[in-house]
């Protein structure tokens, strides 16, 4: 006992700085040993304790449990936070996951009401067991099997688990030297559930296997925690060199690195989009992006996302935005390259970015109002203003003698309305202006890399 609470002493001077702390408390032997634990540190750094509690109506016993707790704290002078969970509320399945969203919201709740930056739970070395075994029972990612984390983010502060380092053993044993009172869940002892019967039919038998079991599980914890942060920091830096653009990489930079790390980018890309994509929608990406042979195109990678391929580079968009590349017509975002074939790309930017090349067509115009622009081909009956007066874009090109295969691949560049604004390499309309140095203008950038 003089070694867990000496321990306990430094864990509590790593993690909370903070002065004043909130414990969530169930009345089970952990955190009421937590409470006591907390009660024993020497004056000079022991915090201000409030106590969140939560009935949740699953159990005759949690009325005797909520009697006890309230009468706790009144006679130890904790300020409590209580709440009810109402039966009529209880979900006919997925019970034990409601009843864990319902907490942790009230505790949220909690820490914005009084300004606590700090929760503390009584996670102990057997839950971080049985939580790493579960992951493995279920599958998934490997990062997943990351387990409790000793401290986390949560609401507008931390989550810290000061009791992660003991065993229930240990945890119990301290409970009776110290003649805690503390109320048993008897739903724990039924095989019903999966953690149950990982609790009672196999973390035992692995104990005896080895009585360090606990330890090694927290060791490789730590170690593939640390893996992955070290992965993590990686993959932000390719990710970085990959960006070319809003929600646009490069492919080409994607392909330069080794498989290991294009898998992981990817995946870590994909996240922002989907979080049920397995290994093998990961895999047919992959074959996707690195196909020469097919050098445009796109892939669902969510609810209504897509990853779009052309050429070089790699996007990400909505169905409605892709029905509409395929028909060749193309929503331009602000400050952002549209890819129309590997040698043409177009973009509207605010106040003289990017610098231009020596061979950049530019319409400068000042109204925002004339925003969000389109680049499509050409429709029948278009029709753009020019200094001369309205004119047929047929004629035009008629005039211009422009041969009939290329008048079919020229783009037209028009606002939501369909004013035709500019038709590059033929005619730009009467809202054309002159670059100036002293007013606030976009300019629409029509790029040719041949």
């Amino acid at each position: 006992m003089i070694n867990l609470t000496q321990s306990f002493f430094n864990n509590f001077r790593k993690y909370c700085p903070e002065q004043k702390v909130l414990v969530a408390v169930s009345t089970g032997v952990d955190s009421m040993a937590l409470l006591d634990l907390l009660s024993t540190l020497p004056i000079s750094v022991r915090p201000d304790i409030e106590v969140a509690y939560v009935n949740h109506k699953l159990r005759p016993e949690s009325q005797e449990e909520t009697r006890f707790i309230k009468n706790f704290c009144k006679e130890h002078r904790i300020k409590l936070h209580c709440s009810e969970w109402k039966v009529e509320t209880h979900p006919n399945t997925g019970i034990e996951a409601a009843a864990r969203s319902f907490r942790y919201k009230f505790f949220a709740d909690v820490m914005k009401k009084t300004g606590i930056k700090i929760l503390l739970t009584a996670h102990h070395a057997d839950d971080q067991a049985e939580t790493f075994l579960m992951k493995l029972i279920r599958g998934g990612n490997i990062e997943q099997l990351q387990g409790i984390r000793a401290t986390r983010k949560f609401a507008d502060g931390y989550l810290v688990r000061l009791l992660l380092s003991y065993s229930k053993d240990e945890i119990r044993e301290y409970a009776a030297k110290r003649r805690l009172t503390y109320f048993e869940d008897v739903t724990n002892n039924s095989n019903d559930y999966l953690r149950n019967r990982i609790r009672h039919l196999i973390v035992p038998k692995l104990k005896n296997e080895n009585p360090k079991f606990l330890e090694h599980v927290q060791s490789y914890e730590r170690q593939l925690s640390i893996l992955m942060r070290a992965a993590e920091e990686k993959i932000d830096n390719y990710l970085v060199e990959m960006h070319v653009g809003e929600d646009t990489f490069s492919v080409d930079t994607w392909l330069s690195l080794s498989k290991s790390w294009r898998t992981l980018v990817l995946k870590k890309l994909l996240e922002n989009y989907s979080k049920k994509l397995n290994e093998d929608n990961v895999n047919q990406i992959e074959q996707f992006l690195g196909n020469s042979k097919k050098p445009q195109g796109f892939i669902e990678v969510g609810m209504n996302k897509f990853l779009v391929k052309k050429y070089d580079l790699f996007y990400f968009d909505n169905k409605y935005q892709i029905k509409d590349e395929i028909k060749g017509n193309y929503r331009l975002k602000l400050d952002r390259w549209t890819f129309l074939n590997e040698n043409e790309e177009v973009g509207v930017f605010l106040n003289k970015k990017p610098a231009l090349l020596a061979t950049d067509q530019v319409f400068y115009f000042s109204d925002p109002q004339l925003l969000p622009l389109t680049i499509r081909h050409r429709n029948q009956g278009d029709r753009i203003h020019t200094k001369v007066g309205t004119q047929k874009l047929k004629k035009i090109l008629i005039d211009d003698k422009i041969p009939q295969d290329i008048r079919e691949k020229i783009w037209v560049i028009t606002t939501e309305e369909n004013l035709v604004l500019w038709v590059p390499n033929v005619r730009k309309s009467d809202l054309s202006e002159s670059p100036g140095n002293d007013k606030m203008q976009y300019m629409i950038i029509f790029r040719n890399k041949i």
